[in-house]
């Protein structure tokens, strides 16, 4: 008898439109950050508001299901700016409306 070894994928094979073991991590779409942008409009001006743009924009243009920004990638981009402000022009009050902002879309 000979026993065959197939990989793993060839032996489960699952799409994510079948959503029965989906667990990606919710991400702020490019529609929702296009959401966030404009309630930050008022409140932070156009060189900030591409600061933000640029802190985000790798995540946003990932490719597949890993396209938008996580909570954890959020959680990264926040303490960084924390931890250098002299490398951006955001201030305090800049980063929780930005914190406050992603979280009401990724806790939606």
């Amino acid at each position: 008898m000979t026993t065959l070894k197939l990989p793993l994928e060839a032996v489960f094979c699952y799409d994510s439109s079948m959503g029965f073991f989906d667990n990606t991590p919710k991400r702020v779409t490019k529609e929702e950050m296009r959401e966030i942008m404009q309630k930050l409009y008022g409140k932070l001006d156009a060189v900030e508001r591409i600061e933000v743009e640029k802190l985000f924009r790798n995540d946003l243009v990932e490719p597949g299901i890993e396209a938008g920004v996580t909570k954890v990638e959020l959680d990264a981009a926040l303490s960084w700016l924390r931890t250098n402000p002299r490398k951006h022009v955001l201030e305090e009050n800049d980063i929780l409306l930005i914190e406050k902002y992603f979280l009401e879309q990724l806790n939606d």
